[in-house]
């Protein structure tokens, strides 16, 4: 019969209170990392210099949010890698001709940016036609000074007079919307004729 030997009481008790010892270092640095903080006027700390003067501030859950990532430019993009050819002498016509894409990428810029302007252009083109009808349209109804009278306004000559010198305001105020956009257009028309060799 042969006799199995246990390991001594004293291993398990050994381990327990190792266990307990690192559980009581965890709940000290748990307890460290949750110290108070406190607002001081404009500072904020977790030793502030004048208690007294300082607000504590209630414990929150730090909250981490990943932020996003900018999209990779068309230009950036990597080129595709054209496939290898077992045939020989293709290696020596491969690197003879070198491929055409980078002088496309270098070009697509100026190309995106003409359609830019392009676009700007005709934006432009149309909220200056809308501008002049709009223009027209108050011109015609101011009648030069004298607009037609309102049922409302022959009893009240005041209501006549402002509507009059809302009308004039709301003139003014379109004839220098039609002067910038115009002074816009002959910037961008000035702009795309530089580029342009």
């Amino acid at each position: 019969m042969t006799t199995i030997a246990h390991p001594p009481v004293q291993c398990s008790v050994r381990t327990a209170s190792a266990v307990l010892f690192l559980l009581w270092l965890c709940a000290g640095m748990a307890a460290q990392a949750q110290q108070a903080v406190y607002r001081c006027g404009q500072e904020y700390t977790n030793a502030p210099r004048e208690p007294g003067l300082c607000e504590p501030l209630a414990q929150q859950a730090i909250t981490v949010i990943n932020g996003t990532r900018p999209a990779p430019s068309p230009a950036a993009a990597p080129t595709a890698v054209p496939a290898r050819s077992t045939k020989p002498g293709a290696a020596e016509a491969a690197s003879a001709d070198p491929p055409d894409t980078p002088a496309v990428a270098a070009r697509t810029p100026d190309v995106q940016q003409s359609e830019r302007d392009a676009q700007a252009r005709t934006i432009l083109t149309q909220e200056l036609d809308k501008a002049r009808a709009q223009l027209a349209q108050l011109l015609q109804s101011f009648n030069q000074g004298e607009p037609e009278k309102w049922a409302a306004e022959t009893r009240n000559h005041q209501k006549y007079l402002d509507r009059v010198a809302e009308m004039k305001a709301a003139i003014e105020r379109t004839e220098r919307d039609i002067d910038s956009l115009q002074r816009e257009l002959v910037r961008r028309t000035v702009q795309t004729s530089r580029r342009t060799p």
